[in-house]
């Protein structure tokens, strides 16, 4: 995507694109080919053209870049040395300045990463100054040394936290652009508008017209010339000028063409309401990517298809581009919904509770924009206060992790994914393979994005109104102030049931509320004003309790009462509420939710039905808080990794066909990551355990060097022996049960290893999830491993606080800090583990599985018992910082 938003089609320099290549450098200016070449030889550009369309190999890549069928650029590398190459890159003149350099570039540094080069080298004159700031800008480390009139500037091809951001912001830049004309267009065709009234495309520009749409609209129809007094062409080739945005709303057979016809026309974006694609099967998918063929083909994005349209509140706007009537209510909730109807009741109910949006985009089948474009679209839009989105699935997972990582920075983003239960289990018998197919993935996906996941829709607008409309709490504690005495305890009991503390009042506190508040049941929390409370008092309570420096938040709680005037009353909380820079929900036991303007303000006071979900709210936006509060981490690489060595182990295995790494491999390959194994030997014959016993020492392990199983599920715990009387016995028990068990393990080897010292089990698996990437679990291991499943995992890259927090997520996390007089274990040296296994998962996709359960957590001693490792060919993972779009 160009920095103006517009679409570029990169892919590898083919041997038919000779002619445009070398038409490419005949239509540069002298100075361009002189700044690229050092000279104005344009015979030379022709052979230097045939060089580029050669077969790619890790020695050589050209790639280039196309705007609507043209061709507007050529990077290529030519290596070195082992871990150098050479850079060079073009861009047409006219397309000089659209960040389309800046594309080739990257995309050119992840092939050669893949090849093993680590760094490129570009000659650049030293009066080049826009190709030197360019290449600088990019985002890589960059040194320049300059040698005469030439300038060599190195550029290292390993991101690290300045590049991420750079093109984080490239890509949020180039994205919110492209979407601009599509979310806030001045201009809208609805193709298959109908005379009749139950029609879709009738609806949908009826609901544009009496939305109040302040932009031009127009209508394509092949034989009336209006409808409901909008003029109408024959087809959108045809249509006076070309539209911001395409509303597609005609029958299947049909799409294909109207979508081609708008493409021509130079439609800058469509919405195809139409259903029948990708998700009716394979012929539906068919249809489903020649649209977006067409629509690339043409730099045009493609809402849908199968979707409900999108809405813009703006007053500038004014847009509802769907078949329902919707409330056009502003606010600041930006919803994206793979479910059109889904959004449409979260829409509904949000009017009624009185909570506004910005936008709403029905996605649907997400072929082009999906819930990451809307993302980048809504980061930086100040009407847009909390974004929150209905997943059905996830197009590009890892994508949307490091995105809204950097969004909840300053942003809430909620989110219901919905399917919670397994829809089937990833092939492998590991926990870690069988746990990793279940929902935890994406809790911790969402966990480290700083995604605050709820269940239901009413949980979305129960937090989204709070973080809407009320500042962010400073911590959890609360204090819980009514009319009753029975609600107050509910709400307490609710408070404490979501994490929140309901906190001790200082003896100033209650003899403030005392003072003001003389005839009140109770003073201390839950502050408990009586049923015949009056609204003064209770606008007075509740300044004194957010002006105490106890309390991070209120929660009030109000019953109707023949004796008290309820409406009254809510209205002296919004007022007080509205002056505070604390957190105020209320609950008006057995009212209707809503929200309370006061004063004027933007702000507005959320009212719940009962406490429980007002607490679960407040939760909600305490929870936030601490993700917008805490420290970014770094990912900082463990030290002492032989990559290249494990790579070689890694790739030996899977091309002699193996499954399984045998016990020595496996120790051998952990060990390439610095990860402490126990001493080990493998063995065949009781004579050799002897040998291997006398070297390694008394007392010592014995077990099955099984593979695909371990031990314990084929009833062979691991056994104690003391001395070489003992072995042989014991030698002999393990090799008959291994004759004799039903189902035998795919090697009869015994394995050696000394006694681990006492300490707590712990077990750390990764596995490669085939939408999310490596995904690395920690839990309570051994024995616990299969009884209480106090497991939790998160995706790679991993940071040292992502493993200390995984730590302390576990229910059995006490005992690893020490417990009565269980000795504490070494968190940092924990930690350290946990980040070297998820740098192994990252970077040898070939791991297909790997489980480590026993690791023996004694002091400061971390010792890996058993491992097991299942490799298989896997492709080359998809860089997550690769800007493109995806099918």
């Amino acid at each position: 995507m160009r920095a103006d938003g517009g679409l570029v089609h990169i892919r590898p320099a083919l041997a038919t694109d000779l002619q445009a290549l070398q038409e490419l450098h005949a239509g540069a200016s002298d100075r361009s080919l002189y700044l690229r070449f050092f000279g104005f030889g344009r015979y030379a550009t022709e052979k230097y053209a045939e060089r580029l369309v050669r077969p790619a190999s890790a020695e050589h890549q050209a790639l280039t870049a196309w705007v609507g069928g043209q061709i507007a650029g050529v990077a290529a590398y030519e290596r070195l040395t082992d871990d150098s190459a050479e850079l060079a890159l073009l861009v047409t003149d006219a397309r000089q300045h659209e960040g389309i350099g800046t594309l080739l570039v990257e995309h050119l540094a992840v092939i050669a990463r893949r090849a093993g080069i680590s760094r490129f080298v570009a000659d650049v004159l030293s009066s080049n100054y826009p190709a030197m700031r360019a290449l600088r800008n990019g985002g890589f480390p960059t040194q320049v040394q300059f040698e005469g009139g030439t300038a060599v500037v190195t550029i290292e091809l390993t991101p690290d936290s300045l590049s991420v951001g750079v093109i984080g912001e490239r890509e949020r830049s180039a994205d919110a652009a492209s979407l601009r004309r599509v979310l806030a267009p001045a201009s809208v065709v609805v193709v298959g508008p109908s005379e009749r009234a139950n029609s879709v495309g009738h609806q949908i520009l009826k609901n544009i017209l009496s939305g109040g749409y302040s932009g031009e609209v127009f209508g394509v129809h092949p034989r009336n010339e209006s409808v409901l007094g909008v003029p109408c062409v024959a087809s959108a080739r045809l249509l006076p000028k070309a539209p911001d945005l395409a509303v597609i709303a005609v029958p299947l057979d049909q799409v294909l063409d109207v979508v081609r016809d708008c493409g021509e026309r130079g439609v800058h974006g469509a919405v195809v309401i139409t259903a029948g694609f990708g998700e009716t099967g394979e012929e539906g998918q068919a249809r489903q990517d020649a649209i977006v063929d067409i629509a690339r083909g043409s730099g045009m994005r493609l809402v849908g298809p199968n979707c409900l349209g999108l809405l813009n509140t703006d007053p500038a706007v004014q847009l509802n581009a769907t078949f329902t009537p919707l409330p056009m209510q502003p606010g600041g909730l930006g919803l994206v919904s793979q479910s059109g109807a889904l959004g449409v009741a979260v829409l509904n109910a949000a009017a009624r509770w009185g909570l506004g949006v910005s936008q709403f985009v029905s996605v649907g089948n997400k072929t082009d924009v999906s819930s990451n474009d809307l993302l980048l679209a809504w980061e930086h839009d100040e009407r847009t206060r909390v974004i929150a989105m209905y997943l059905e699935s996830f197009g590009n997972p890892r994508r949307l992790s490091r995105i809204a990582r950097r969004i909840a920075r300053h942003k809430p983003i909620i989110a219901i994914k919905a399917g919670r239960s397994a829809a089937g289990q990833l092939a492998g018998l590991s926990h870690t393979a069988s746990a990793a197919a279940s929902d935890d993935v994406v809790d911790a996906l969402f966990a480290q994005a700083g995604v605050l996941r709820v269940n239901t829709m009413d949980q979305m607008l129960d937090a989204a109104r709070v973080l809407c409309d009320q500042p962010l709490p400073h911590g959890n504690r609360v204090a819980v102030v009514g009319n009753s005495g029975g609600t107050g305890i509910l709400a307490a009991d609710a408070a404490d049931g979501v994490g929140l503390t309901v906190q001790t009042l200082t003896p100033a506190t209650e003899a403030r509320l005392r003072q003001l508040t003389p005839m009140a049941p109770s003073c201390r929390n839950p502050v408990d004003l009586g049923a015949e409370a009056d609204p003064t008092q209770i606008g007075d309570a509740l300044r004194v309790l957010l002006a105490a420096p106890e309390i991070d938040a209120v929660l009030a709680v109000f019953s109707d009462t023949a004796v008290a005037d309820a409406d009254w009353a809510m209205k002296q909380i919004a007022e007080t509420a509205n002056a505070a820079d604390k957190p105020v929900v209320a609950a008006r036991v057995g009212a209707e939710p809503s929200s309370i303007a006061a004063g004027g303000s933007a702000r507005a006071l959320p009212v719940f039905t009962f406490p429980e979900p007002a607490a679960a709210a407040l939760a909600a936006a305490v929870r936030y808080a601490a993700i917008r509060s805490a420290r970014t981490p770094a990912i900082v690489r463990p030290a002492g990794i032989d990559q290249i060595g494990a790579l070689e182990i890694v790739n030996r295995a899977v091309s002699m066909g193996a499954s399984w790494l045998a016990a020595d491999e496996v120790a051998l390959l952990l060990s390439c990551y610095g990860i402490p194994v126990s001493a080990q030997r493998v063995v065949a014959d009781v004579d050799a355990a002897v040998r291997a016993a006398a070297q390694l020492g008394y007392p010592l392990a014995v077990s099955i060097a099984a593979g695909e199983r371990h031990p314990k599920y084929l009833g062979m715990a691991r056994l104690t022996v003391t001395d070489e009387v003992s072995l042989r016995r014991v030698f002999a028990d393990v090799s008959a049960m291994l004759r004799d068990t039903s189902e035998p393990p795919d090697t009869s080897d015994v394995l050696l290893q000394p006694m681990p010292p006492p300490g707590m089990e712990m077990i750390i698996g990764a596995v490669q999830h085939d939408r999310f990437g490596p995904a690395v679990m920690v839990g309570a291991g051994g024995i616990l491993a299969d009884f209480i499943a106090d497991r939790t995992f998160r995706l790679t890259p991993l940071t040292v606080e992502d493993a200390d927090d995984m730590l302390s997520e576990l229910r059995t996390a006490p005992v690893l800090d020490g417990y009565l007089r269980t000795p504490a274990g070494s968190r940092a040296t924990l930690c350290d583990l946990v980040v070297r296994i998820g740098a192994l998962a990252d970077d040898l996709p070939q791991v297909a599985e790997l489980e480590l359960d026993p690791v023996i957590c004694a002091r400061e001693n971390v010792v890996v018992v058993d491992a097991r490792i299942r490799v298989a060919a896997a492709d080359p993972r998809p860089d997550p910082l690769l800007r493109q779009l995806t099918l």
